[in-house]
């Protein structure tokens, strides 16, 4: 579902090349989709590609699960 989303993000950010609000959140959408470890920190970037970039997109990222999503790591071996 990752995957998909980024991909939809990526053909709204090419549609829309002419307007620089979908450009901006579409590239914040992606680098929000690399680093997100919790459905609760993609809500807001989601409801702003939804409205802004691409209703698929943001219908993905608001449906997404904390497993689609990079774990968390944790540093207590070091």
């Amino acid at each position: 579902m990752k995957t998909a989303a980024k991909v939809f993000i990526i053909i709204g950010m090419i549609c829309q090349f002419y307007l620089v609000v979908p450009l901006i959140i579409g590239i914040l959408a992606l680098k929000k989709l690399n680093t997100a470890t919790k459905k609760s920190e993609l809500t807001g970037m989601a409801i702003a590609t939804l409205i802004l970039c691409n209703v698929i997109a943001g219908v993905l990222m608001l449906c997404m699960k904390d497993q689609d999503l990079v774990p968390a790591t944790s540093d207590s071996n070091v």
